[in-house]
């Protein structure tokens, strides 16, 4: 099966998030064939999780890797790199970014709903670095075995959201992009759950915050945070 690709770029450390939304929608202005399935913002709500680690993230959305590569050769050859976030780009720009195989592991028929709607949601996001000894690709599978758990515990349904995907990062060579991720990416991991109202968003984040104090995903992440943001979509 071909998964989309993601191109999410992060706000660095007092980068705001206005600048972001221009990087991010500037790439809606590519040719057909280059230009991006579709374009969205999310921007933290500092109210549901103080001091959030990224004042917003963009996601742009990808047929396929070939998809993917058309559009950062077109970003080089316009000179449009320097906007966008091009791979080689880092945090002296203000952002990192990841590039990453979209999984969707639950409410593929709500989220279809929800990009056709297009109207703006709630969603709570993970980032994360994998746990000290495993490889890109150990992490990786364990990820996917452990999706709707944390540990052997499964999330239970108040708490599991509408819709849930996984974002594995594509592996690739040298760069840095602001640390240790898989291949020089920000993080390891990215996840997405999305959310039709604010209470049931607090559910889980209460929820995963008592689960995680156990230490039960201490064998497959290190370094963690959750962010809780307002998705628009741009495109």
């Amino acid at each position: 099966m071909t998964r989309m690709i993601k191109r999410i770029a992060f706000t660095l450390a007092g980068a705001g998030s206005d600048g972001l939304r221009d990087r991010v929608a500037a790439g809606l202005g590519a040719p057909d064939g280059v230009r991006p399935v579709r374009v969205a913002l999310c921007v933290a709500l500092p109210e549901l999780i103080p001091d959030p680690v990224h004042d917003a993230i963009g996601i742009s959305w990808f047929a396929d890797g070939a998809h993917h590569r058309r559009f950062e050769e077109w970003m080089e050859a316009s000179g449009a790199g320097a906007s966008l976030g091009a791979t080689g780009s880092g945090p002296s720009a203000g952002f990192g970014l990841v590039v990453a195989e979209e999984h969707v592991g639950r409410g593929a028929d709500w989220l279809a709903a929800r990009w056709a709607d297009g109207g703006p949601r709630l969603k709570h996001m993970a980032v994360a670095r994998r746990a000290a000894g495993l490889t890109p690709a150990e992490f990786s599978a364990r990820w996917q075995n452990r999706a709707g758990k944390v540990g052997a515990t499964p999330i239970p349904d108040v708490a599991r959201g509408c819709a849930y995907v996984q974002n594995h990062p594509l592996l690739r060579d040298g760069g840095g992009d602001g640390g240790g991720g898989s291949g020089g990416w920000l993080y390891d991991a990215v996840n997405e759950v999305w959310f039709d109202d604010a209470e049931a968003l607090r559910t889980r984040i209460r929820w995963m915050d008592e689960a995680l104090a156990t230490g039960a995903e201490d064998d497959l992440v290190g370094a963690h945070s959750f962010v809780a943001v307002r998705e628009e979509v741009l495109s």
